[in-house]
Formats: structure tokens, C-alpha cells, sequence
């Protein structure tokens, strides 16, 4: 593997760097996460309920404290500069002008974003089927954009910034945007969308990324085979991304991925259902209200749905009961519980939970084999007191927990 990212060292007459294999800097990883998980458990032992420890509460506090700076210094050694990937896309426009015979101006922006290496390692096959999409189907030939009144070589910019504890990733360009008509119709057409649906533009777009969905009359080298789009859609689920895509016709697309900065640690608030554990990435949350019984709008008796009332302004309602099998028979009624109300990229929705628990910072890991099928799920987060939480997405939980 490569011996990557380098590591400052304090050494009066050596070199201010020194390279550090990657596989060692994710064995550090993974030992810090498991010492994290061994603080955890000593400091909530069962056995030490109910005791007046003075000295060793606060002396658990000062270790709880180093702790969550070791991992956060560990997360740091193994960020890298996005700009390694954006050097490689940037050698691909040339190709990409000589397959297309567009004249393709690349504009990069925020190429120190630091990322995760193992995010580095894998981005960019996925943004050049943006890229290339961008160059085949949204930029106009010169011809065309002249008549439009533009420039004749097109625009793309690629770029990067940290927003909170995620990276955005945009991948804009100022063609034709995307021909929502052309898009609505093969989506008809493949079952997607019934015959009279008409879908607001934001669910449209997101159609693109579906397997095998593509509205090209044409096969070409760079694109057309409807695979491009998925594999993005795929990689992006694996590293606990999302996609945004905004388009205007005639005036452009953006394409915008987000992903956490960190893969290892997750920031999150621990929740109680019933006997079940959840948690819940801290900036998913807009907030967490006690709602009133008046709150709660019956849509439908029929299918259940629910709305809450918040603010003057409707939140769809979103009963984990009904994914994860629990008895929903008897629901509570929302005023006895606490309401998580996540941000998607769709609007708001209200999760009911019976009690919120506490904030920490976890040791995320994959679920895999027959757990790699729980709904609207991340993965499982590992806790102090020895219980698996599962890590909800509230991207999946708004659309009826796809996988």
C-alpha cells in the first residue's frame, strides 16, 4: 500500500516530514477505537453504580477527555489533501476535449480540503463519470454555446470545502442542464414514475443515479451506458455520503457530494425505543422537541400516516416501529415520547423515541452478512456500556427505508 499521508516530526536536524505506512496509521485507528471502547465500559462498569468516587469520577473525566483528543489527532494523520485526486481529474479534460471535441475549461477550487485516505482512495472513479457526463451530455458544443450567447469553451469547476464535520464536493458546469422532459419520460417508461406522476424536480434528479438509467440516444467512450451515475450512487452509500444535484436549463448543473470528514469516529446522540439502541449523527439533527398531544395530524386512519405540527409548519412523522418490526399495534401517542426531527435533503421528518440517552463520540463499524440488510441503517455503533446501536440515516428513513 502506499506509504501515505507524511507526519511532522519535532527532530532539531531531521527532515520536518516522515512517510508512514497507511496500513499502520489504520492499525492506530482501530487501537484507539477499541481503547476508546475500554475507557468507555470502565468508566459506566455496573459495579461502580451507586458509589461515592470523587477522585476517580474526576480522574475518569480527565482519561474521557484524552481520549477523544488521541482519536481526533488519530483522524488527522490519516487526512490528505483532495487535491491528489482533483491532479488526476485534471489530466483526464484533455482526453476528454479530444473525445468530444468541446473545448472544456477545468476550474479547480479548495484543493487543500483534507479528507480521509481511505474517502481519497476512492473517489475518483466516481467523479469522473461526473466529470465525463459533464463533458458529453451537459457542455453544449462551440457552436451551440455561441448561438446560446456563451463562451465558446465550456466550463467546469471541481471543488472542495469542509462544511461542518463533512467535505462537499461539487462538480459544476454551465451547459444545458438537465433535460428534465427527456428524464421524466424514460423514467416512465422503465416503471418508475406512474403515467400521469408528475414528480417535483428535486426527485427527478435524483433518478439519474438509478442502475442502468441513462437518456442517451448515443454509446460513446465516455458515457451513454447508464453505469456511471450508480456506481457514484454506490460508492457514495458505502462511504456514508449523499448526493445533491441542482440543475436550471441552459444555464448548468451542479452535482454536490457530501461526506463525513472522518470514517472511523461518529459524533452522535444515543437514543432508546423500547429495548432498542440508536444512534444519530449529531449534525443530522435540526433538533429534539417534546411535542404536545395537540401537535399530532392524523393524515389517514387507514394507512396511519402522521404529521406533527411544529412551529406553525408540518413535519412528516416517521415511526421506527414500522422498520424494524417492532409492535405497532398500539403506538404511543407522540406527546409521551421525544421527537428527533431530522434534516434530508427532502425536508424535515419527526422520529418518535422513547428516550434520549446521551452524546458521544462512537467507533463506527459496517454491518455485514445478513445485518447488511437492516433498513435505513449506516451501520452499528459500538458503546461504552457493551450494547450495539444502530446508526440511523435519515436520508433512507425519508424515503420509506430503501436500501
Amino acid at each position: 500500500m502506499s506509504t501515505e499521508p507524511e507526519v511532522a516530526t519535532d527532530a532539531p536536524q531531521a527532515s520536518a516530514l516522515m512517510r508512514v505506512s497507511s496500513d499502520k496509521i489504520s492499525r492506530l485507528m482501530d487501537l484507539v477505537g477499541e481503547l476508546s471502547l475500554s475507557v468507555s465500559e470502565t468508566v459506566n462498569s455496573p459495579e461502580l453504580q451507586g458509589l461515592e468516587l470523587n477522585s476517580f469520577d474526576a480522574a475518569a473525566h480527565r482519561l474521557s477527555m484524552i481520549v477523544r483528543e488521541v482519536q481526533d489527532a488519530a483522524t488527522d494523520l490519516r487526512l490528505v489533501s483532495v487535491d491528489e485526486v482533483f491532479k488526476r481529474l485534471r489530466r483526464m479534460i484533455r482526453e476528454m476535449e479530444r473525445e468530444t471535441g468541446k473545448s472544456i475549461n477545468l476550474v479547480i477550487e479548495g484543493g487543500d480540503t483534507a479528507i480521509d485516505k481511505l474517502v481519497s482512495d476512492r473517489l475518483y472513479d466516481p467523479l469522473l463519470h461526473v466529470l465525463r457526463n459533464a463533458a458529453d451530455h451537459g457542455l453544449e458544443g462551440p457552436e451551440e454555446r455561441e448561438a446560446n450567447g456563451k463562451n465558446r469553451k465550456g466550463r467546469i469547476t471541481l471543488g472542495a470545502a469542509q462544511v461542518g464535520s463533512e467535505v462537499r464536493i461539487m462538480v459544476s458546469d454551465d451547459g444545458r442542464g438537465l433535460n428534465h422532459e427527456r428524464i421524466l419520460k424514460k423514467a416512465r417508461e422503465k416503471g418508475l414514475f406512474g403515467p400521469d406522476e408528475v414528480p417535483e424536480p428535486a426527485v427527478l434528479n435524483k433518478v439519474i443515479f438509478e442502475p442502468g438509467f441513462s437518456t442517451a440516444e448515443n454509446v460513446s467512450k465516455l458515457s451513454g451506458r447508464g453505469v456511471g451515475m450508480d456506481v457514484l450512487n454506490q460508492t457514495m452509500k458505502e462511504l456514508r455520503g449523499r448526493i445533491t444535484v441542482d440543475s436550471a436549463e441552459g444555464k448548468g448543473t451542479d452535482v454536490a457530494l457530501h461526506i463525513p470528514v472522518s470514517l472511523a469516529f461518529l459524533d452522535c446522540i444515543i437514543l432508546r425505543l423500547g429495548s432498542r439502541m440508536f444512534a444519530i449523527p449529531v449534525d443530522d439533527i435540526a433538533e429534539i422537541v417534546k411535542p404536545n398531544s395537540q401537535d399530532l395530524v392524523e393524515i389517514s386512519a387507514d394507512s396511519g400516516a402522521e404529521m406533527m405540527r411544529l412551529r406553525g409548519a408540518f413535519v412528516r412523522v416517521c415511526r421506527l416501529e414500522h422498520f424494524y418490526e417492532e409492535d405497532d399495534s398500539d403506538l404511543r401517542p407522540l406527546s409521551d415520547m421525544v421527537t428527533i426531527v431530522f434534516k434530508t435533503t427532502t425536508g424535515q421528518i419527526a422520529v418518535p423515541v422513547d428516550e434520549v440517552l446521551d452524546r458521544q463520540q462512537v467507533v463506527m463499524k459496517p454491518m455485514v452478512g445478513a445485518l447488511a440488510n437492516v433498513r435505513a441503517s449506516w451501520g452499528c455503533a459500538l458503546l461504552g456500556t457493551g450494547e450495539v446501536a444502530v446508526v440511523l440515516d435519515g436520508e433512507r428513513l425519508s424515503q420509506g427505508g430503501a436500501s
